[in-house]
């Protein structure tokens, strides 16, 4: 499945976004796009460099991590 390209220009500060950080369990009734899905799977685990490197670190760049849809 062919998924939207990541936004790279959010809008808001990294600062701004850790300020306002919460944790919230009271969760809403309207699916997400497949665009915030594509975007969260992006920050998750994205390529973010033509040499396959990602998102978030990895020692020795074997990335471990899976990431399930649920």
């Amino acid at each position: 499945m062919k998924l939207p390209e990541p936004n790279f220009d959010g809008g808001f500060a990294v600062e701004a976004a850790l300020l306002a950080r919460r944790s919230v369990r009271d969760y809403g009734e309207a699916p997400l796009s497949l665009a915030e899905v594509s975007q969260l799977l992006w920050a998750a685990q994205g390529v973010n460099a033509p040499e396959g490197y990602r998102t978030a670190p990895s020692a020795g760049a074997l990335y471990p991590l899976e990431i399930h849809l649920v």
